[in-house]
């Protein structure tokens, strides 16, 4: 009797099952809830595997196409690299077939390319040229100042050509030096080309030249028969002469001088002894006349004229005896002459200070006149005539 009534107290009641009956409804509720959620869910989720596998079709699309375009750009990228390494090859064919010395430099004067020519002149090879600074290979007076090249062009001249010169192995050797602007794509200034013409011949040529011309312009003032000053050059220096002692206020002195009975002379002894008779007349006056600045002529035929600047007549009547007595040691022999029978001279002296009124004519005109007078007075003497 007491189990069965444990067991009785053991049931559950009404309420305990309406209690239970409860808690399962919400519990089933909220799986409902949490179902829908998950529904919800899953229906979000396949939504996004379908974007996400759309999306990944574009990409994977794309992705293709990327693949294509970066493949056309490597294989254009290789041409590129190709044809760049053909320019190269055949810049260097162009500087190294180049018999003018030429190199590149950039703006911050490193060589970056230079021919075989140029490495042979600096005795260099191309290793130790390259990266290097060009004033350290090729020194010059340019270098560091504001005529250097590079300062020039990037200042904006588009040309540079300039001499300049090195020393190798103790030889001087001049070059021209010609510069132009290395631009890039854009036209900006990266650096520039550099040519250096070896101009040895030229100069030795033009050295030749010049000699010549200066040759040639003295034989313009050279008499050809006996070497001294022609009757050009006497006038030239007359009227030279002339100015510069007007300004200086100093003395300016003519001597006329003619050998005696010089046709009988020729008569004599012919054309050919009368040359050399007129050369030694000619080489004893010079002789006789020593400072630099005094001018010995052929005045024409057998007439010589001696320009004495800064000299007082005293000092050329002296002068003048001098010369005449220089001939007579000469002892040149002249039978048919009627005053010696030795070859003589006549000698007419004149002298001035310039001024604005004078010409340098009358200098001569009075110096012939003395000249005449001492051919009239017997000749084989000197006679000064003053203005």
């Amino acid at each position: 009797m007491e189990e069965k009534t444990n067991t009785l107290a053991q049931r559950p009641t009404c309420e305990d099952l309406e209690q239970k009956i409860e808690t399962l409804k919400k519990e089933i509720a909220l799986l409902q809830e949490s179902l829908a959620t998950l529904q919800e869910k899953g229906k979000t989720f396949v939504n996004q595997k379908m974007e996400i596998e759309e999306e990944l079709k574009n990409t994977n699309a794309q992705l293709e196409i990327t693949n294509t375009e970066l493949a056309e750009f490597i294989e254009k990228y290789n041409h590129l690299v190709v044809d760049a390494e053909i320019t190269d090859i055949e810049l260097n064919q162009i500087f190294n077939t180049s018999g003018d010395a030429m190199w590149v430099i950039d703006k911050s004067f490193n060589i970056q390319r230079i021919n075989v020519v140029f490495l042979a002149l600096l005795n260099k090879t191309h290793d130790e040229a390259i990266g290097k600074k060009c004033c350290d290979l090729f020194s010059g007076s340019l270098c560091r100042g504001t005529q250097c090249p590079m300062h020039r062009l990037q200042k904006g001249e588009e040309r540079v050509e300039c001499d300049v010169e090195r020393i190798n192995n103790g030889t001087r050797i001049p070059f021209i030096l010609t510069a132009t602007p290395f631009r890039g794509f854009t036209g900006e200034l990266l650096g520039i080309v550099e040519g250096f013409k070896d101009i040895t011949e030229r100069k030795r040529m033009e050295a030749e030249l010049e000699k010549a011309n200066r040759e040639l312009k003295r034989l313009a003032t050279i008499d050809g028969l006996t070497q001294v000053a022609n009757w050009r050059r006497f006038n030239e220096y007359l009227q030279q002469a002339w100015n510069l002692l007007r300004r200086e206020q100093s003395p300016l002195s003519l001597i006329m001088i003619d050998i005696d009975h010089f046709k009988l002379y020729n008569d004599a002894y012919g054309h050919l002894v009368g040359d050399d008779c007129l050369r030694t007349v000619a080489q004893a006056i010079s002789a006789t006349v020593k400072r630099p600045a005094d001018l010995v002529a052929r005045y024409g035929g057998e007439e010589f004229a001696v320009l004495l600047p800064n000299t007082k007549a005293e000092g050329a009547v002296h002068l003048a005896e001098a010369i005449r007595n220089e001939v007579l040691q000469q002892k040149i022999v002249h039978a048919r002459s009627p005053v010696n029978l030795r070859v003589t001279l006549s000698l007419g002296v004149s002298s001035k200070v310039p001024d604005l009124q004078g010409l340098p004519a009358t200098l001569v005109e009075t110096a012939d006149q003395a000249l005449y007078e001492a051919k009239k007075n017997g000749r084989n003497r000197v006679i000064l005539k003053t203005l």
